[in-house]
């Protein structure tokens, strides 16, 4: 995130620019909050009926929607303006910031812990059926993550799922 406004040379930021970032931002938006949702309305009742659901991630869902807010504000009040590029800027990094803590702290508590107290077998439905839920752009954000061409997503993630080879090219390339 913090990357994807790096430099502007001048003082007038073009149109087609304001715009990109503004569609971006709606896009993504969308799907962290589903994520967010998901984690709140499914997995947390479902986890917590055999572990504690850790509250560092409530707090930090919290601290999300608080900095999401910020962002919201610095994106609505964008224009061609370089100053108001410079607030998406410092907003995007707090927004960044919290949202690395979030995603430790799932990796480093909540999924370890879904592996220990639940057998792949039943958390692979909840999970297809959150993901055939979710917004458009979930599955491109979850192979993306893996790796940007596609290659670990197709090699580790689809081979541990028995997904056929040729479902890459009518469910997952587009």
């Amino acid at each position: 995130l913090g990357t994807f406004i790096c430099k502007v040379d001048d003082d007038n930021v073009p149109q087609w620019a304001v715009n990109t970032i503004k569609e971006w931002w709606i896009s993504h938006v969308t799907h962290v909050t589903d994520h967010c949702k998901s984690e709140e309305t499914v997995y947390k009742p479902m986890f917590s009926e055999r572990f504690k659901w850790p509250a560092q991630i409530d707090e930090l869902h919290d601290a999300l929607d608080s900095v999401k807010d910020k962002v919201q504000t610095a994106i609505d009040r964008l224009n061609a303006e370089k100053s108001n590029l410079v607030a998406v800027r410092d907003a995007l990094s707090t927004y960044e910031e919290t949202m690395l803590k979030h995603f430790e702290v799932e990796e480093t508590t909540a999924l370890p812990l879904m592996r220990a107290y639940f057998t792949p077998e039943e958390i692979s439905p909840v999970q297809r059926k959150i993901l055939e839920d979710a917004p458009e752009n979930a599955m491109g954000a979850l192979i993306f993550a893996m790796s940007p061409d596609g290659a670990k997503f197709r090699s580790d993630f689809m081979t541990v799922k028995s997904i056929p080879s040729f479902v890459w090219y009518l469910a997952f390339k587009g």
